[in-house]
């Protein structure tokens, strides 16, 4: 080897490699990301919590029960011709999409516009309203559902001597099949609103003061800074808020089902009323987890189009780099 050569070896893509580096070869070293602490757990309990049962109800929906004996893959697609022949079908799942339709609007531009007048009030005012607000939050949806019966029961309510001058006399008069969509949005709302609104006020809080500053040097008043330059900026919340919603909508039970339990007799809603309320009863009463699990993987699929579609039309993980 030449002396040029000792100090350095010509590398066959045209660089030049150090002699030393030959002798003593650089120890690569392992980039561990620190997101896999966080990311690992997570798919661990998505595998276990959300892949899993998702296997399970697509084997359950192929296999035969019949006195809580399961003959698995044995029913081939007759559970899913059982169900989706079923009157009940359409009956519970339009009752679920009647819902979603006034629950979303209401839910959308209620916990919105709410979120936007309270950032315009920074009295003392406006924060004990946010305060009122986010209290139904705190209670359990269940509870709230009770509440709501029990305001509306005018041997109970305290604001039963108003009740009665419509003419009812129990809960069951005015929760009747004409009002039970309004009512269930109405519970809905307060159980879900505050917590909303407590996002969407702290994201409007969030902005850029340098942001609102100059659109009040451009002239923007209150309620223009509100619609035109804030509720722009935090459309990325009202997205996530819209795919929420709407797989919680399609998954409607609590509320159908304390009602129908507390009002028993007079209630409007059987067993059945939603397609949870539908599954759950098959299960119990008749022990067939494969219709059951034709019924869960149609939420399913109705839940992950919704979800696709909102994701997609709206452009949620699109970053701003992206949309320009």
């Amino acid at each position: 080897m030449t002396d040029s050569g000792a100090t350095q070896l010509k590398g066959t893509s045209g660089g030049t490699l150090i002699e030393s580096e030959l002798i003593h070869p650089v120890k690569r070293r392992f980039n561990f990301n620190p997101a896999l602490i966080l990311g690992i757990p997570y798919l661990g309990f998505l595998i276990v919590f959300g892949v899993v049962p998702v296997i399970l109800a697509i084997i359950f929906s192929f296999s035969k029960y019949g006195g809580f004996r399961p003959e698995y893959l044995t029913a081939g697609f007759s559970n899913y011709k059982a169900i989706f022949t079923d009157p009940q079908f359409l009956k519970s799942f339009g009752n679920i999409f009647k819902f979603a339709l006034i629950s979303l609007p209401v839910s959308f531009v209620g916990a919105l516009g709410v979120a936007l007048i309270l950032n315009l009030a920074e009295d003392g005012l406006g924060r004990f309203m946010r305060t009122v607000y986010f209290v139904p939050g705190a209670i359990t949806l269940s509870a709230v559902a009770l509440i709501a019966i029990f305001m509306f029961d005018p041997g109970v309510s305290p604001f039963g001597f108003i009740l009665k001058w419509t003419g009812a006399r129990t809960a069951g008069d005015i929760i009747n099949n004409k009002t039970l969509i309004p009512f269930l949005v109405l519970v809905r709302f307060f159980a879900f609103a505050g917590g909303w609104v407590a996002i969407f006020f702290g994201a409007l809080t969030g902005i850029n003061r340098e942001v609102i500053e100059a659109a009040m040097i451009d002239g923007c008043g209150p309620w223009q800074m509100a619609y035109y330059i804030k509720r722009p900026l935090i459309m990325g919340y009202v997205f996530f808020m819209l795919i929420t919603l709407t797989i919680q909508s399609l998954q409607l039970f609590s509320e159908p089902f304390i009602l129908s339990t507390s009002l028993q007799m007079a209630s409007p809603i059987d067993p059945y009323w939603s397609p949870n309320m539908w599954a759950q009863f098959i299960t119990v009463r008749t022990g067939d987890f494969g219709k059951s699990a034709v019924i869960s993987l149609t939420m399913l699929f109705l839940s992950l189009i919704a979800a696709v579609i909102i994701v997609t039309r709206t452009g949620f993980f699109k970053t701003e780099v992206a949309r320009k």
